[in-house]
């Protein structure tokens, strides 16, 4: 084995300063925050019913938000979206970069009081690449040695390269240097699996009563169409500095609906507010209304296998047609930059690819999507005619009916919309023959263009278009085997310009955050990800003179 080097993201010295200043500044009022009368509970908008809790197998933000309470990975990431020490108090990192090694704290328990040990990470993981566990994240272990053999079901999941060498130590084999393996393990597929549980009620084991996690909040109550609730785990290794007892999800795919909630108290933090009233909320909430970047892109993803959208003409047909000027300023009119590419601004080292023809005046791209329109067989008398499928939810609405109406006017299509529950859409879109056009988006796991492109890799499970370049395979790998990092970042920008004139998606606009805060949610801090975390904030209560009233 190669030598170790010392490569910890924080100083133990620094995390443990840190830790005193979140303790001592959360000490009294975390005490007041018990007294009998007190209201202690976080209610948290989500964008949907979440699929699952099962870690292993999950997908979705409405999922991410409740599993990031609940778990804590090897690595954890701060307020502002930097990483820091999780579950491992500490890491090293071989001098090739082919071997991490992770200590576990002390004092990690799960949410039962049992001990998190190092086996625990190994059971989750090879959980993860199981044939058997069907995850659609499975694919982003494949940089572990014998991940993909295993994900083929070539070998036994206990042949992943990851060990437990002692109780407290994780190492982790790698096929090829990763540089972001580090943000790759702060999400749901890397989560530890408590065994006894998962031996004792098999694939129930992520069911209410029965799931036991290792976060800072254990799992509640779950009322299908009503809120998901969690309070905090008196185990948890930082429990001290946990501020609120008990967070409340509740999932709400209207924005409307969710606004009149807010206003009228009866939620913290929304997931999103409706487009048409940015402005006015802006402008009337002021600091509670929080609006940042975020890396996550929404795009239309066409059906490559079948017709009409097998023919690359009536693919880059459509994605010319839409005027992303008018969809971003007039549409949403919200501050979200319009996408001709896939990866959004803002990751680290990277310049995200745009079409060149960008830059036309939109007459010449008009132009053209009507030349390609007409030579893919359509015209007036024999228009092109597809379904829009998209989930439910008002703000998705109106960006299918302003894609029907732009299509409709530009190149002559007559587009049929579709909407669906969030579930029943993410199952049915595994199922190519029950769309032609479907609504989706992509937020980030990690700071790194992979994250995006990954996705798009021949037979990815996330590869809903079903688009397939070995070309754009090789590209990865080459840049995945890369340890400069400019040349990695060049290579990666190849891979995503022959993804994106090959028009799998048609790519409409990066996101921005926008989220509406109560006033007595102290702590908040946007990130690049969009990841906050309960535990990091804090709510202030009402004054004593208020209480006695």
């Amino acid at each position: 084995m190669q030598k170790l080097v010392m490569r910890i993201t924080l100083p133990l010295v620094a995390v443990m300063f840190a830790a005193m200043i979140v303790l001592v500044s959360c000490s009294g009022p975390t005490s007041d925050l018990d007294k009998p009368g007190a209201d202690n509970t976080l209610r948290r908008g989500n964008i949907a019913e979440p699929s699952t809790l099962d870690a292993h197998k999950s997908e979705g933000v409405s999922s991410g938000n409740v599993l990031r309470d609940l778990y804590e990975g090897l690595v954890a990431e701060n307020p502002d979206g930097s990483l820091g020490p999780g579950t491992a108090q500490r890491w090293e990192i071989s001098e090739d970069g082919l071997t991490y090694r992770f200590y576990l704290r002390d004092d990690a328990r799960w949410s039962n009081d049992d001990p998190v040990v190092a086996e625990d990470f190994v059971a989750g993981l090879r959980r993860t690449v199981d044939p058997a566990t069907a995850s659609g994240y499975a694919k982003s272990l494949s940089p572990i040695v014998n991940a993909p053999e295993v994900i083929r079901g070539e070998l036994p999941p206990s042949a992943l390269a990851v060990s437990a060498p002692a109780p407290d130590i994780v190492e982790i084999e790698l096929r090829q240097a990763t540089p972001y393996l580090l943000g790759l393990l702060t999400n749901s597929p890397t989560y530890p699996l408590h065994r006894a549980s998962f031996e004792a009620h098999g694939e129930d084991f992520a069911r209410p009563g029965n799931l036991v996690s290792n976060g800072p909040y254990r799992l509640v109550n779950w009322r299908v169409g009503d809120r998901l609730t969690i309070e905090r785990n008196p185990y948890y290794w930082g429990a001290d500095a946990v501020a609120i007892e008990r967070v409340e999800f509740l999932p709400i795919e209207d924005t409307g609906t969710e606004l009149n909630m807010f206003r009228a108290g009866e939620l913290d933090y929304t997931s999103n507010v409706p487009s048409a009233l940015f402005s006015t909320l802006r402008e009337t909430y002021g600091a509670q209304f929080s609006v940042y970047p975020l890396l996550s892109v929404y795009f239309l993803a066409f059906d490559m296998r079948e017709p009409p959208f097998d023919d690359i003409r009536v693919r880059e047909a459509a994605t010319r047609a839409v005027d992303r000027d008018d969809f971003v300023d007039v549409v949403l009119g919200t501050g979200q930059p319009g996408a001709w590419g896939l990866v959004p601004p803002g990751v680290d080292g990277y310049e995200s690819f745009a079409y060149a023809w960008r830059d036309e005046p939109r007459a010449a791209q008009l132009a053209r999507a009507r030349e390609l329109y007409a030579q893919a067989g359509y015209s007036d008398e024999r228009p092109l005619r597809f379904e829009l499928l998209y989930n439910t939810s008002d703000n998705h609405k109106k960006n299918a009916v302003a894609v029907q109406a732009m299509l409709r006017e530009n190149i002559g299509a007559e587009v049929s919309l579709i909407n669906q529950e969030w579930k029943v859409m993410l199952e049915n879109r595994k199922s190519p023959e029950s769309w032609d056009l479907l609504r989706l988006g992509w937020t980030g796991d990690y700071n790194d263009a992979n994250t995006f492109l990954e996705t798009f890799r021949s037979g990815h499970p996330q590869n809903t278009s079903g688009y397939a370049d070995p070309q754009f395979d090789a590209l990865l790998d080459r840049a995945n085997l890369e340890p400069d990092p400019q040349t990695r970042a060049n290579l990666l920008a190849e891979a995503e310009e022959k993804l994106m004139l090959a028009y799998p998606v048609l790519p409409l606009y990066f996101y921005v955050s926008k989220h509406l805060i109560s006033d007595r949610v102290e702590g908040y801090q946007p990130n690049i990800m969009d990841r906050t975390y309960s535990k990091h904030l804090r709510l202030a209560q009402p004054s004593q003179a208020s209480l006695t009233q």
